[in-house]
């Protein structure tokens, strides 16, 4: 791959600052509230700026949204790539996406509507390119768990809907951290979630 020439990694950083810019408004005001003058102001560049890079705010925040589902996607992959046993592989994507999310405070919010329905129509439904990475990274995690019941580490259940009931304590967990409840080291830890999902929520015995 050649290398990029100077201009061009400027032109990539302006555009990754506007990206991130417009992740803070849009999560701040929503996709409908934001302006594209208040994501230039926050960008520090002039809208005229923005329309060098990007066609619209609808553009702009498709590209938003596809970028983090991007970053997400390979560090979980990744992730698993690390872990030689299921049980291991399973703990590697619940602090992988726990640790995104902690980073990515302001996605989770964007990811959060578009993931409830909330926003899901229009200028704002979930991107295609993200629909198949989301897509994707079920079926990855279905095909943990999928060797996890052949290895008789994983109870004899579907193994998509082990994945949607993980991905539902996970979600779960993070939005109540972000909206003001027990901090990362309560509900949100690692250790917490992990124990609930792979061990239960009755005590030995009944």
């Amino acid at each position: 791959m050649a290398e990029l020439t100077r201009r061009e990694r400027e032109k990539a950083q302006h555009r990754r600052l506007i990206l991130e810019a417009a992740e803070a408004v849009f999560a701040e005001k929503g996709y409908h509230a934001a302006t594209m003058h208040e994501i230039a102001e926050r960008a520090e560049f002039s809208v005229g700026s923005l329309y060098n890079f990007f066609e619209n705010k609808t553009d702009l925040y498709r590209e938003l949204i596809n970028m983090r589902a991007e970053e997400f996607t390979a560090g979980v992959a990744e992730s698993l790539e690390r872990e030689p046993d299921v049980p291991g592989k399973l703990r590697a994507a619940i602090r992988a996406k726990l640790e995104f999310f902690r980073t990515h405070q302001e996605f989770f919010l964007l990811f959060a509507r578009l993931h409830s329905g909330e926003e899901f129509e229009g200028p704002v439904a979930l991107p295609e390119k993200t629909r198949r990475l989301y897509v994707e990274g079920i079926r990855r995690l279905a095909a943990v768990m999928a060797e996890g019941i052949r290895r008789g580490v994983i109870v004899d259940r579907d193994p998509t809907t082990l994945v949607l009931c993980m991905d539902g304590v996970t979600n779960s967990a993070i939005a109540h951290w972000m909206h003001g409840g027990d901090s990362a080291e309560g509900v949100v830890a690692p250790e917490v979630i992990e124990e609930v999902l792979f061990h239960g929520i009755l005590s030995g015995g009944k």
